[in-house]
């Protein structure tokens, strides 16, 4: 008896994977090629990759084709690397997503923290001789030459064979992009939809403020924040590095600028500049707004309560370990930036 149309050709399919005729990742000959091949209909050829799919040996895009999938990589260990690990409020809960993402998937992640203050050298072979197969990587935010030392962290990672993904922002300082993968939010338009934000309740008076060494992070929010700014007619915004704290300096900022919005450049600084505007008698919201990034735990407890751009860090922690497997896949595959987009959370500051 023999076989029906769409099995001969499942099988013929079938085996030419098996023996490597098809690459992973390489893209299979259309339907209509396939028809012609084996003298059948396009439903018939149609059937037998449905057959394919359905075993994961291919994937269909629509508009695209049928591509070979990818061997399931060995599972293993995983690295995470960041110098504010259990500090850093942002850093812990995109931590434990990542953590989380990872087992669902059959990989254990070990932490990790103290890079300032380690010759790379030393940190990239414990990293090696731990067995990871790849390292999430944040990049240290506060040291005098950060820019090296991270560029220097990444280099030694590489050179042992291991996998990097960057966490949260660049190892170059704006506007310099490495040439690595990067998992982070769109902090541009979180710039841009925050500022938006407070145009819309009337402000034109817009002050962005961030503490000294300030990361790459906040020259992307305030580009962002700069493009709402520059279209709404006679709106204006300044960008002031200064301590939170210090009240002098506080103070000169309200008596140059006036502002009727100060945007801070995370939720840490914002929540120091309320106390400092509560000491100067500056009432918030009614005689300035104020806003943030992140939205971290206490944001909501804060008098007022912050309005931020909240990171979505489950979404942020599932990206990265996919962005690790596909570059564990295909080592010598494009840098990936995976930006996703942060939420507004409107609260009583603003």
């Amino acid at each position: 008896m023999s076989l029906p149309k769409h099995a001969v050709i499942f099988q013929s399919l079938h085996q030419a994977i098996k023996r490597g005729d098809f690459k992973a990742g390489s893209r299979l000959p259309s339907e209509q090629a396939l028809a012609r091949r084996y003298k059948a209909s396009r439903p018939t050829v149609a059937q037998a990759l449905r057959e394919l799919q359905r075993l994961e040996l291919v994937e269909r895009h629509r508009g695209a084709g049928s591509f070979v999938r990818h061997a399931p990589l060995a599972r293993g260990t995983l690295g995470l690397l960041a110098d504010g690990l259990g500090a850093t409020e942002m850093v812990e809960p995109i931590s434990a997503e990542i953590a989380r993402a990872a087992r669902a998937a059959g990989w254990d992640v070990l932490m990790g923290a103290a890079v300032a203050d380690r010759p790379p050298d030393v940190i990239a072979r414990e990293w090696a001789e731990r067995g990871v197969a790849g390292v999430f990587f944040a990049p240290v935010e506060h040291h005098p030459v950060r820019a090296a030392v991270n560029r220097a962290v990444v280099e030694r990672l590489r050179h042992r064979g291991l996998a990097v993904v960057l966490l949260d922002r660049d190892i170059c300082e704006f506007p310099e992009r490495s040439d690595e993968d990067l998992v982070a939010i769109d902090d541009f338009f979180a710039g841009f939809e925050l500022a938006a934000h407070v145009l819309e309740r009337g402000c034109t008076r817009l002050a962005f403020i961030a503490r000294p060494a300030f990361p790459e992070t906040t020259d992307l929010r305030v580009a962002g924040a700069r493009a709402a700014v520059e279209r709404v007619a006679k709106a204006r915004l300044d960008f002031v590095v200064c301590e939170p704290g210090e009240r002098a300096r506080v103070e000169v900022l309200l008596k140059r600028v006036r502002p009727d919005a100060i945007i801070a450049s995370n939720d840490a600084t914002a929540a120091r500049l309320l106390q400092t505007l509560r000491e100067l008698g500056r009432d918030v919201p009614r005689d300035t707004k104020v806003a943030g990034f992140d939205d971290v735990r206490y944001a909501s407890l804060l008098a007022p309560s912050l309005t931020t751009m909240r990171q979505p860090c489950e979404a942020l922690g599932a990206a990265a370990v996919e962005t690790m497997l596909g570059r564990l896949r295909q080592p010598r595959m494009p840098a990936r930036r995976v930006l996703l987009r942060a939420e507004l959370v409107v609260r009583a500051s603003t």
